[in-house]
């Protein structure tokens, strides 16, 4: 508990990706450098997951990546409460795993979540969104006008 609280305490640089950034023109895959199962980007990626709940009219859940490690998750429960933000940074596990440390803004509490990478989606590896999880998917700039 110490732990998380004084995670979204401190203000230090983020943890980075271990990943050495890739040289720019790759192609438009953000994860074109992936070797085996470790996730890395070469640029600024966004996931989005739509999720569907029974005590609203669903969840849409952002993440935003940064290649320096920088993340920042935004939930909206498509109701008339603000959208929920989270920042904070991402590293690479040693299972290849996406691990997410954040802080809700506003408040002092933590998350850290974990998804395993298959092609163009992050698999949540948790139970905080229920039994059924939820992935997230690569969108690309000309899907989200």
């Amino acid at each position: 508990m110490t732990l998380s609280l004084a995670a979204c305490i401190d203000t230090g640089d983020p943890v980075t990706n271990t990943v050495p950034p890739q040289p720019e023109g790759m192609g438009s895959h953000p994860n074109q450098e992936q070797q085996g199962n470790a996730f890395s980007i070469s640029t600024k990626v966004f996931y989005q997951a739509n999720l569907v709940s029974s005590n609203s009219p669903g969840q849409i859940i952002g993440l935003h990546l940064e290649p320096k490690g920088h993340a920042e998750m935004t939930t909206d429960f498509l109701d008339k409460r603000p959208i929920i933000i989270d920042t904070g940074s991402w590293t690479t596990l040693a299972n290849g795993n996406l691990r997410l440390n954040l802080c809700r803004i506003g408040t002092h509490d933590s998350l850290l979540l974990e998804f395993k990478t298959d092609g163009n989606k992050l698999v949540y590896t948790g139970s905080d969104y229920g039994n059924a999880g939820f992935s997230m998917w690569v969108k690309h700039l000309a899907e989200l006008k």
